[in-house]
């Protein structure tokens, strides 16, 4: 009977062995799930996004929620290279859907195609290869470094964005850049990069646009708080020579293990 006794517990103990190293070897992921987006001179422009992943932690959906109740959802779809190949953006609570079907050749954005409800346009791009650069109808131009991050967008005869940044983390170090993403946002969307955290590997250190008739600048200079596993936090963005924050963005974050 003590023998019978000894082998349970031995098995037992083998077991709670077995799974503390299962404990032991899996890993975690850090992933940003809201961000509050705030204008300390306007109050009534309160804005945030929620984000969930799929199970390859891509981003699936973001939802953004704007003051007075509305919101507008963001759903992604991939390819098997974890590019983005679909965008559906749906304004609530009207139900408005855009969506945008991005074509690939070998990791290569080479089309975009916008369906409105139901009227679908093709926009083909071409890509330079030498110097990493997408064109559009000239002269929409997206440049990206070798990180492929975006860094310069040339969208008409005489205006420019230039986007720098520093070392470590950016909100989308964990996957792929994105490059359509870029593309969508600057020529479709036109927020100009202020929200395009998404976009980039490294931290957004300053966005420069210029207007080169007028001569016209502004430089939009980002300060990063970055927490105790190296995530940003907290991101203040300056205009120009302004000592005050006109946009300050809360990132919080979530554990997820594999």
């Amino acid at each position: 009977m003590k023998k019978y006794i000894y082998k349970s517990l031995f098995f037992v103990l083998t077991l709670v062995l077995m799974s503390c190293n299962n404990d032991d070897d899996s890993q975690s992921i850090w992933l940003p799930v809201n961000m509050e987006i705030i204008y300390p001179a306007s109050a009534a422009s309160y804005q945030t996004l929620d984000i969930s992943y799929t199970n390859e932690f891509l981003i699936q959906n973001v939802t953004r929620n704007l003051s007075g109740g509305t919101k507008i959802s963001y759903d992604c779809a991939y390819n098997d290279l974890q590019l983005l190949s679909n965008l559906k953006i749906t304004d609530l609570p009207s139900g408005e859907e855009t969506n945008y079907q991005i074509s690939y050749t070998n990791g290569i954005v080479t089309k975009i195609t916008v369906n409105p409800s139901g009227a679908a346009t093709e926009y083909n791009i071409d890509y330079d290869s030498n110097s990493n650069l997408y064109r559009y109808n000239f002269p929409y131009t997206w440049k990206f470094n070798a990180e492929n991050n975006f860094e310069y967008y040339f969208f008409s005869s005489d205006k420019t964005l230039q986007v720098t940044y520093e070392s470590g983390n950016g909100f989308n170090h964990f996957m792929k850049s994105q490059p359509a993403l870029a593309i969508l946002d600057s020529y479709f969307r036109e927020n100009f990069f202020q929200d395009l955290y998404f976009l980039s590997t490294k931290p957004v250190k300053e966005t420069r646009f210029e207007d080169l008739v007028s001569s016209d600048v502004i430089e939009s200079h980002f300060t990063h708080t970055f927490d105790t596993h190296n995530h940003i936090s907290k991101t203040e963005i300056r205009i120009n020579t302004d000592t005050n924050p006109f946009l300050i963005k809360n990132i919080t974050y979530q554990e997820k293990k594999f």
